[in-house]
């Protein structure tokens, strides 16, 4: 029985967390979240894609100058750790980004 237990609360703390795109610029943007939408801002943001597996992303600047910054960060462990993955940055004018949640 305790075994039981200690299984179901193993299986609970694995599956705790949740996956958030951030996009991160000195400038405008606008892009495309798989299974999201379109997305649009100006500076940082943050959305919350659930469990975010697979899901890719492209986000473009709307201007010639700045610096565009795009990840996805998986919560593990009810927050004591995050994981980041599908990092991608770029100077170029009028530049893309691309990246996929792990």
């Amino acid at each position: 029985m305790r075994i039981r237990y200690t299984l179901a609360l193993l299986a609970f703390l694995t599956a705790c967390g949740g996956t958030t795109l951030v996009v991160d610029s000195d400038t405008s943007w606008a892009g495309r979240v798989d299974g999201y939408g379109s997305i649009a801002g100006r500076l940082r943001a943050e959305y919350d894609l659930d469990d975010g597996a697979g899901r890719c992303w492209t986000v473009s600047k709307t201007t010639e100058a700045g610096t565009l910054r795009a990840y996805s960060t998986t919560s593990e462990w009810f927050g004591l750790g995050d994981e980041v993955s599908g990092e991608s940055t770029t100077t170029q004018p009028m530049g893309s980004v691309t990246g996929c949640a792990r």
